[in-house]
């Protein structure tokens, strides 16, 4: 694979790559590492790439796997806030008690979901925050369709119920 080829088939999932690890790393300086060490590990590798069928969930499964090992070399836990960006109250025509409600109900979604377990969490990750297929996920996370169902699932339903304990007021 030519430096141009690079750039048009592998370089252009840069970004992708970096809000999937950002997810895991919940820091914005190791998923920048964490994609230019797997951009590196492309690149020197090139010449195999001709032999992957779907690149783009190549790359996913090479910076999950290398955020992953981030994580495990850091010996930290993954229930770190994520910084959450909203727009100002009076851009979106929302009062602040609305504007607050909704960060709130988001960053209880994003807690809940960082405490799913690990194949949930990806799946979940994947299919609802990056917008992959259920046959992408398969690919990226290496497991059947019924299991990448079965994960999303699952995550669903745990994020719902626990959202049903979190704002019941009985």
């Amino acid at each position: 694979m030519q430096k141009g080829d690079f750039q048009k088939d592998v370089f252009v999932h840069r970004n992708k790559m970096y809000r999937f690890a950002l997810s895991y790393l919940k820091n914005e300086e190791e998923a920048k590492d964490v994609v230019q060490e797997v951009l590196m590990k492309l690149w020197e590798t090139r010449s195999d790439l001709e032999n992957v069928n779907n690149l783009e969930a190549w790359c996913m499964t090479l910076t999950r796997n290398k955020s992953l090992d981030a994580l495990k070399r850091a010996g930290r836990k993954r229930n770190e806030k994520l910084e959450i960006h909203h727009e100002p109250a009076h851009a979106t025509n929302h009062s602040p008690l609305q504007v607050v409600t909704e960060k709130e109900s988001i960053e209880n979604v994003k807690k809940i979901t960082d405490e799913l377990p690990e194949k949930q969490k990806t799946a979940f990750t994947l299919r609802e925050i990056q917008g992959f297929s259920y046959l992408e996920i398969c690919d990226i996370m290496e497991i059947s369709m019924s299991q990448v169902k079965v994960s999303i699932f699952r995550a669903r339903n745990t994020i719902k119920d626990e959202l049903k304990k979190r704002y019941s007021y009985e």
